[in-house]
């Protein structure tokens, strides 16, 4: 059985050519993982998709400018590494590690990162993972980068990423905490809602991890017999130079604002989540 049926796939493409507001080249596999990310729901994967092609024309600091060999995006991806893994075909460990805060700056670091998320997203997978992990590593974060960061707009990106991403989040894992990891916390909580506090867990070294993850899945540098996170995100990077003309593009799956999105919203639907936390999958 497939998991995203051609005729669901047709159905978003169809109603996409004709929303002047929406871009016109969503490539199928990003279709298939926002419609498996909302359960095959036509109404929440609509939803889903407006909310990450208007947050992406709302936020040029992170969505624009970002040539992957500029000087700026080439020190980004030196000081950040990005790689996902999976365990079996059921579940994907996606990784975020800050490398170095040598030439850290906030707002490269976040369009490399999205740089990465877009890359992920075109990525071809028969079988889409049921649920996803997420692996914060924060030994590198120091109080000064704190002060060199603008906090209400992370808040801001971490809400499009909860909200806009295609994933079925299981657990976070934020790891190799250092002894204020509490005060960093306690600055995006106010973001989080309830469902994601609930399944955050706090672990001061990696070894935390393989007690939610068998260590054949972890990358080497936390003890694992999977390939080295560094290693994987250096590919990823030489892939995204490769096709620098397509990251060119400045409206890459933005929402045009002059023009008003029609309502998908006419009946109700049920959704996962109340409020403004409306799309994310939570396992």
């Amino acid at each position: 059985m497939t998991q995203v049926s051609e005729k669901d796939i047709a159905s978003i493409k169809d109603w996409l050519a004709q929303e002047p507001t929406l871009p016109k080249d969503f490539e199928d596999i990003m279709i298939k993982k926002f419609l498996f990310s909302c359960h095959c729901s036509l109404e929440r994967t609509k939803r889903c998709i407006e909310n990450f092609c208007s947050n992406r024309a709302n936020m040029p600091e992170v969505f624009g400018s970002r040539d992957p060999l500029s000087t700026a995006m080439k020190n980004a991806f030196n000081s950040t590494a990005v790689s996902t893994y999976m365990i079996g075909d059921k579940e994907e460990i996606m990784i975020h590690r800050l490398m170095s805060t040598d030439n850290f700056d906030f707002y490269n670091n976040l369009k490399s990162f999205s740089l990465q998320s877009d890359h992920w997203l075109r990525q071809k997978k028969e079988v889409l993972p049921e649920h996803h992990i997420v692996v914060l590593d924060i030994k590198e974060y120091t109080l000064m980068i704190v002060a060199r960061s603008n906090v209400f707009y992370f808040q801001k990106f971490l809400t499009f990423l909860l909200e806009a991403m295609p994933v079925r989040l299981k657990q976070v894992h934020v790891v190799n905490c250092p002894s204020f990891y509490e005060y960093l916390y306690g600055l995006v909580k106010g973001a989080l809602p309830q469902e994601i506090r609930d399944i955050i867990h706090f672990h001061t070294d990696h070894m935390g991890l393989h007690k939610f993850v068998d260590k054949k899945y972890l990358p080497a540098e936390y003890d694992g017999d999977a390939e080295s996170m560094v290693a994987q995100s250096n590919y990823w990077v030489t892939e995204i130079n490769d096709q620098r003309k397509f990251y060119l593009n400045n409206d890459l799956w933005k929402a045009d604002l002059n023009k008003k999105i029609k309502n998908t919203n006419n009946n109700p639907v049920e959704t996962t989540m109340s409020g403004s936390f409306r799309t994310l999958a939570i396992d």
